[in-house]
């Protein structure tokens, strides 16, 4: 290699161990990371002194407050923020209850299938299968309705801005 390749490659080393991270906003429950945020990261949340939610594009970052187009936000200020849209750690009541819905679904089919084509009998519906299947059913749609997946703060759930 010529010297020229080899002040490119060092250069380039250079350039990538020296990077400027930005700053991230990043959910705690405990000492465990929810989920994060970063400047141009879409956000909604609801803060204390207001009725309403805000939503927007994360504008800014500093280590108290964030901003959303012309609207800043002090970290302290924050009530709620909703995680529907993110892939997060802490809340899997949705995941949970489409597979419950998927599973009685399977329950029932995989019988049906077994009587019908395995058997080859006409398909009497067994109570303890459909009991079962529709109580599967049933507590995924639960899990549904209940889920909300708002974040929030509180004495374990605190919301920081590292500086990586």
């Amino acid at each position: 290699m010529d010297s020229k390749n080899v002040i490119l490659i060092c250069f380039f080393l250079a350039s990538v161990f020296t990077g400027v991270a930005q700053p991230r906003l990043v959910i705690l429950k405990g000492d465990k990371v929810i989920t994060w945020f970063q400047e141009g990261d879409y956000i909604r949340f609801k803060r204390k002194d207001r009725e309403h939610f805000t939503v927007g594009f994360i504008a800014g970052l500093t280590k108290d407050y964030f901003r959303i187009g012309q609207d800043t936000t002090f970290i302290y200020r924050l009530e709620k923020i909703d995680l529907s849209d993110r892939d997060n750690s802490g809340f899997r009541t949705r995941a949970i209850g489409a597979t419950f819905i998927v599973a009685g679904g399977v329950l029932f089919l995989g019988d049906l299938f077994n009587e019908t084509v395995i058997n080859d009998a006409n398909y009497t519906a067994n109570a303890g299968v459909i009991g079962v299947s529709a109580a599967l059913v049933g507590s995924g749609l639960l899990m549904q309705l209940v889920n909300n997946d708002y974040f929030v703060l509180g004495r374990r759930k605190k919301v920081v801005v590292l500086d990586r």
